[in-house]
């Protein structure tokens, strides 16, 4: 599994400018926040990641790319903003690595590039 390999995954949520907010993507590197409400690109956000009934971390990233209804740069994603995690306990970044290793074939689809 390399950092950049991105999958959707159904129960994994995220705690972000006081609201629960769906995550469309997910990888060791980064992941996708769907939100009709992004932050500024570039801009660093402190947020909490939810993976299934493991208790919430804390995860520093960076806004590095956003999903516009105006001008969409991935189709197959929803609006929101894309998150390269720049701050993670190695305990929370080994949650996502096993969480992602754990999941049966069916259910990790490989998400486009974006």
């Amino acid at each position: 599994m390399k950092a950049n390999d991105r999958y959707l995954i159904e129960d994994v949520v995220c705690r972000f400018d006081g609201m629960v907010r769906p995550v469309a993507d997910l990888s060791v590197g980064g992941f996708f926040v769907v939100s009709d409400q992004p932050p500024m690109p570039s801009q660093v956000v402190e947020l909490e990641l939810i993976l299934g009934s493991r208790p919430p971390f804390r995860v520093i990233g960076k806004v590095c790319w956003i999903n516009s209804a105006a001008e969409p740069k991935a189709r197959d994603l929803p609006r929101g903003f894309g998150i390269k995690i720049i701050n993670i306990a190695f305990p929370d970044k080994l949650a996502i690595v096993d969480l992602l290793k754990r999941r049966s074939p069916a259910s990790l689809r490989p998400s486009a590039p974006g």
